[in-house]
């Protein structure tokens, strides 16, 4: 959903979150000069540069926030890729010893971020006004809106926290937010150089507050340059003689008497020194485990989810300070609901229940039980708003004062300096009642409520590569296969769904083992089935609540045409093959040798691509035709041909699930009619009918034809309306065909003999990556609800960057701004 704001007064905002410390009372703070903001007093005319310069000397001089110092940081970025945007906040408050003096943000070491705009209506991106309508300057707004955003988003990449304050200068006024996972928290607008003692005082009690009351993670203990485990880290990070290298091999007689036990991949160390960035703050974490908790040391995540509000999941090449091993370690704000299970506790089921080509599992649980707070305001004022609605024919209750007196005597809102007079009114405008906290509307359509996220680490033993890393086409199909193979064990064994089936998700692991023919060891490259968060229970029925956009689970490029139609479903087996499928036909096109003359066009027309049906997002018209009419094709009339066993695999993959579609077309049909016309027996086949509304793929070719046709022979024109296409009785060969994907068995032998023909695999039919860093996306993405964070220009499209994961509930839409590791 878009990042939701929530407005409250800053008399309530003071008392919930800034409360004074035992011992210490309001008539222990500093007396303010009422005129120690005279210098910002024509702030309506000076530049932001002005405003800044004049306030943080203001702030400075006067000792406002005792302990604390603020700096500017407006031109500098920070020295490495601690953000890939290079974006420059204006400046922040820092303890007094890492105060910084090179002009740079120092993201790692900002204790309350500050953000200075001009003194203009369309710089504010909140509106305090009571009336409903839209302000002609929403889209700067939103603009403002998203910059802010995504200055929070790298406080939170950076540092490990549980919140953050940030102090927003709009000219005169002031706001302060508080942000966290699930939204933000937004004080009125107020006149500081006008009521100069209410900023003061909230600086003040800033300024009392504890690390953990300022947000930052007491499960996350900072290191510094004297720490032993500090040293420990860089120690660890240097390259060792014994370290094995990554490729497939027998392992030489030297290297079986040096490597470590257990044995140490290259890549492994390296990716940990690589985290080692001299801008990025180092932690030791805690993590449960049975009986206490035991200890990681991290640096810079080696993936992060884009986004503010959601989970946040970051996943680290961690050191185990128990074992000195490098493990994984993913760190998430994962979404409360009773009903889902940790992932922990699935993987520790498929551990005990020995299902092969999954992580093991060594510690996890929930963190000091830290949970977003924002969720709770949220609920707050829905029963404030209702108890007001109740009381507005009644007489006016007894107000309870806060208890801070500058705070105490403010009006309302003190934001009309921000806001245009408006000359007249409609008799038909809507006003709303104010309560103490508020909504801040945005644009679209929302949720009712706000998801509430409990912070939650869990660490495994594997250390993995990407996908992207394969050596041949033949490997890629093993790893396939052995991820087929853990999903067929999840849900035959532990009764568990993966439901999230992508391209960052399938993994390789190298491991040392016995060779089948010989016994001697070697170095063999194994698929890995990681991020089980999203699984769930097969015997536990998926509720489908019938929204405006259906909820989806998984990643939009590799979703099933099904999960896709618009239409809400449980995910199913046939569902999570197909994912494999295009996770497959992905990474060959992108990185195999084929006759698909531009592969970045045609990713973006199958795997990004979407149809908008009365506002909800559909399957694109490429991927919903390959799977109907069972062809691929690299250009008009011309089917890819990859020259190895891939060919064979995709026609015959494709031509079960375009009988699965016809099959499927078929019940839906004979559902609809029987909705529609009350019949209580299935219809007989008609030869000419109307295919159910609900039907997003309609067969239009024998499956027999599919089967013998040549493959450069073109596929039969689909009607333009698919409400005309007649919809035969499945043959007993589509069937059968569409029988085969209700379990895994048939697909995994269908793989393998393909792999065992090794004599038809060429070994270097990998020629790297075929889409160009520079290459334009010819389509725009799906417009997101809610302020834009894209300050920068993405190049590649979302499939092209690295497929971005979508919690239980959420709505995927196709997307570019996704980063990860996995590539």
């Amino acid at each position: 959903m878009a990042h939701k704001a929530i407005r409250m007064e800053v008399a309530d905002f003071a008392d919930r979150f800034l409360s004074l410390p035992t011992g210490v009372a309001l008539q222990d703070q500093p007396a303010w000069g009422t005129d120690i903001f005279a210098g910002l007093m024509e702030g309506g005319a000076l530049l932001e540069s002005e405003i800044a310069d004049r306030f943080i000397d203001a702030i400075n001089i006067g000792n406002v926030a005792p302990g604390l110092k603020m700096a500017q940081s407006p031109d500098k970025p920070e020295i490495d890729d601690v953000d890939d945007f290079k974006q420059k906040i204006d400046a922040a408050f820092y303890k007094a010893g890492d105060v910084p003096t090179d002009g740079r943000p120092h993201w790692g070491d900002q204790l309350i971020s500050v953000e200075f705009k001009r003194h203009e209506t369309n710089k504010d991106p909140f509106d305090d006004r009571d009336d409903r309508e839209l302000d002609a300057t929403a889209d700067e707004r939103k603009k403002v809106r998203g910059q802010i955003i995504s200055y929070a988003e790298v406080v939170f990449r950076v540092q490990h926290r549980t919140f953050l304050f940030m102090l927003l200068i709009i000219g005169r006024n002031f706001r302060l937010l508080r942000w966290d996972r699930s939204g933000t928290i937004v004080t009125r607008a107020i006149d500081y150089v006008a009521e100069p003692e209410v900023l003061c005082e909230l600086l003040w009690r800033m300024s009392l507050q504890t690390d953990e009351q300022l947000g930052l993670d007491p499960s996350a203990t900072r290191l510094r340059s004297h720490d032993r485990d500090y040293n420990l880290m860089d120690f660890y990070a240097q390259e060792h003689a014994a370290d094995l290298a990554t490729h497939e091999r027998v392992l030489t007689a030297e290297e079986l008497k040096t490597m470590g036990d257990p044995p140490v991949f290259k890549y492994v160390r390296a990716s940990f020194a690589h985290s080692l960035a001299s801008s990025w703050p180092r932690y030791r974490l805690e993590v449960p485990c049975e009986g206490g908790v035991r200890t990681f040391l991290v640096c810079r995540p080696m993936f992060f989810a884009n986004g503010m509000a959601g989970r946040g999941t970051r996943g680290y090449v961690a050191l185990d300070c128990q074992t000195q091993r490098f493990v994984w370690l993913k760190d998430v704000w994962r979404v409360y609901y009773k009903r889902l299970m940790q992932e922990g506790a699935v993987l520790e089921k498929l551990n005990k229940d020995k299902v092969v080509h999954v992580p093991t599992l060594l510690c996890h649980g929930d963190i000091r039980e830290q949970t977003t707070l924002t969720s709770d305001i949220w609920e707050d004022a829905q029963a404030a708003a209702a108890a007001a609605a109740a009381a507005a024919s009644g007489s006016a209750s007894a107000t309870t004062l806060p208890s801070s007196l500058s705070l105490r005597k403010l009006p309302p809102s003190s934001s009309r300096t921000l806001v245009a007079p408006e000359i007249s009114k409609s008799s038909g405008s809507h006003k709303r009642s104010r309560t103490a906290v508020e909504i801040e509307e945005t644009e679209g359509e929302e949720e009712e409520t706000l998801r509430r996220h409990r912070h939650y680490r869990i660490v495994v033993e594997e250390v993995s590569l990407p996908l992207s890393q394969f050596s041949c086409g033949q490997q890629l199909v093993l790893t396939i296969i052995h991820c087929l193979k853990a999903h067929q064990g999840a849900f035959e064994k532990s009764g568990i769904m993966h439901r999230d089936v992508s391209g960052g998700n399938i993994l390789i692991h190298p491991i040392v083992k016995p060779r089948r023919e010989d016994g001697r060891l070697c170095v063999a490259w194994e698929g890995l089935l990681s991020d089980w968060e999203l699984s769930k229970p097969s015997n536990i029925p998926e509720l489908l609540p019938l929204r405006r956009q259906p909820p989806r689970t998984g990643t939009w490029q590799f979703l099933s045409v099904a999960m896709l139609s618009g239409v809400p479903k449980a995910v199913e087996i046939p569902d999570e093959l197909e994912s494999f499928l295009h996770v497959l036909l992905y990474y060959s096109v992108r990185y195999l040798r084929s006759n698909c003359h531009n592969p970045a066009e045609f990713i973006e027309s199958y795997f990004d691509a979407y149809s908008l049906h009365d506002g909800v997002y559909t399957c694109g018209v490429v991927k919903k035709h390959a799977l109907r009419d069972g062809r691929l094709e690299a250009s008009d009339d011309v089917a890819i041909k990859f020259d190895s066993p891939l060919d064979r695999i995709f026609k015959k993959l494709l031509s079960w699930f375009m009988a699965f579609y016809a099959v499927r077309a078929y019940k839906n049909m004979q559902s609809e009619a029987k909705k529609t016309l009350g019949l209580s027996t299935a219809l007989k086949t008609p030869s000419r009918t109307r295919a159910s509304n609900n039907t997003s793929t309609v067969r239009t070719k024998p499956i027999e034809a599919a089967e013998s046709a040549d493959d450069t022979e073109s596929t039969e024109e689909s009607s333009d309306d698919e409400d005309e296409e007649s919809t035969p009785e499945p043959t007993a060969k589509e069937k059968k065909f569409a029988e085969r994907l209700k379990k895994h068995s048939s697909v995994i032998k269908m793989l393998r003999n393909a792999f065992d023909d090794s004599e038809e695999w060429e070994s270097e039919d990998k020629v790297g990556d075929r889409v160009p860093d520079d290459y334009e996306p010819r389509y725009p993405i799906a417009k997101e609800k809610g302020p834009s964070t894209q300050t920068v220009k993405r190049q590649r499209t979302a499939s092209m960057a690295v497929q971005q994961e979508w919690h239980i509930d959420d709505i995927p839409v196709p997307s570019r701004a996704t980063k990860s590791m996995f590539k």
